[in-house]
């Protein structure tokens, strides 16, 4: 049996993918963006009428809540309008919106922020946006998303994602499991249950995976609020499979690794960037020498070189550092990079520069390319590059090196 430092899971890849479809810039909290954080002197004094950017992030949900993309977004307008000069001179402020995870309340959000008139609205994480894409559609205002969870995020003509979020990790992780050398012939997986849809990414799984040579395939879904993980596990882990991917959201993940250190489970185990928190980390006690978290964006630490990572690292807490938060900090600079590139930043000007898009510098991330064609069933994605990272023990470092990209293994669903 080959064993590989560390695995990730592909249960989620097809999950997502049956919902529709090279080098970096890595670069006090405030709704207006001008307060919190570390006290610092504008590097221009910021004149003229506020540019309005709406952010919209799910919060005290029994399906989730990630306070830290709020503070993450915040985070990022407060060193825009401090340290670089808002958007050329303008202030830039931050009009936001939490829902529960249901599609009301995205709808009820997306209503309160269009009444804002922003320039773009801004997802964190947000389990019933594909309700809200039709408001922000009708009102010709982009909705841009570091961290894209849904199918509504992933294909809506006005949507662009900066990274491909779930998608892009599980085709990375397929990519880098099945191109080195030796490839592995053993994959299992455990991922969510979402009733109506697992027949679909079971099978738009096994299609990848075997197309690829990947001849054990074992795929065990289990519901994200099980009373005991142990069982979904044992069956994940039988066989002794050269690797087990993880799907699930980081409250479920904390309890996953926890469960798997306690069963002695050592086969390398891949999770998916809403797993790459410092929590889920932390739940293993210790035991995470074959964890493996697969991330649309480079670690970012303390006195970091790259001068956005290093602003993000001053400014969240170390518990908040994941790569949701990240991706909500990012947006937002990236937003702010292409207003200051229009000479009137307005919803359809922004929605144009952001066509028009090719490798632009995406924070802490991989460049971006938004012309609607990198996963041509998914159009709303703008980078499929993701990075593997391992927990070090006080955070996230680096295991590849570099970029890994799956996209082209989209094209083996329709050749299986």
């Amino acid at each position: 049996m080959i064993r590989y430092g560390r695995v990730l899971g592909a249960g989620a890849l097809a999950l997502t993918l049956a919902l529709a479809g090279c080098t970096s810039e890595r670069g006090g909290e405030s709704d207006d963006g001008n307060g919190g954080g570390a006290s610092r002197t504008p590097a221009v004094q910021l004149t003229g009428p506020p540019v309005v950017l709406g952010y919209v992030t799910m919060e005290n949900s029994s399906l989730g809540s990630f306070p830290e993309t709020l503070a993450a977004a915040q985070a990022a307008a407060e060193y825009a309008n401090n340290e670089l000069g808002g958007v050329s001179g303008r202030p830039l402020v931050l009009e936001t919106c939490a829902t529960n995870g249901s599609p009301e309340s995205s709808q009820d959000c997306a209503n309160q922020l269009v009444a804002k008139q922003p320039v773009a609205v801004v997802g964190g994480i947000d389990f019933g946006a594909e309700a809200a894409m039709a408001i922000y559609e009708q009102a010709g205002i982009p909705y841009v998303s570091g961290s894209p969870q849904l199918n509504g995020e992933l294909n809506s003509e006005n949507s662009y994602s900066l990274t491909g979020g779930t998608t892009a990790e599980l085709l990375g992780i397929v990519e880098h499991l099945t191109s080195q050398q030796p490839p592995a012939d053993s994959v299992h997986a455990v991922y969510v249950d979402l009733p109506g849809l697992l027949q679909v990414a079971i099978e738009s799984s096994r299609g990848i995976l075997a197309a690829k040579g990947v001849t054990d395939i074992s795929l065990v879904p289990e519901k994200a609020d099980a009373a005991d993980f142990a069982p979904a596990l044992n069956r994940a882990a039988a066989g002794d499979p050269d690797a087990i991917i993880v799907v699930f959201q980081a409250q479920a993940c904390a309890r996953i690794v926890q469960a798997a250190a306690a069963l002695n489970i050592d086969t390398p185990m891949y999770l998916i960037g809403s797993c790459a928190t410092p929590a889920v980390a932390k739940a293993a006690g210790g035991k995470t020498d074959n964890l493996i978290f697969a991330s649309g964006y480079l670690p970012a630490v303390d006195g970091d070189q790259d001068p956005d990572a290093a602003a993000f690292a001053s400014r969240m807490p170390a518990d908040s550092r994941s790569s949701a938060s990240q991706g909500s900090f990012s947006a937002v600079l990236a937003v702010r990079s292409l207003l200051e590139e229009i000479d009137d930043p307005t919803p359809a000007a922004l929605t144009t520069a952001l066509r028009a898009t090719k490798d632009h510098p995406n924070p802490m991330a991989h460049p971006f390319t938004c012309d609607k064609q990198q996963i041509a069933i998914l159009p709303s994605i703008c980078n499929t590059a993701v990075r593997l990272l391992t927990w070090d023990g006080s955070g996230f470092a680096d295991l590849t090196g570099d970029w890994i990209d799956g996209r082209h293994l989209v094209d083996l669903l329709g050749s299986g």
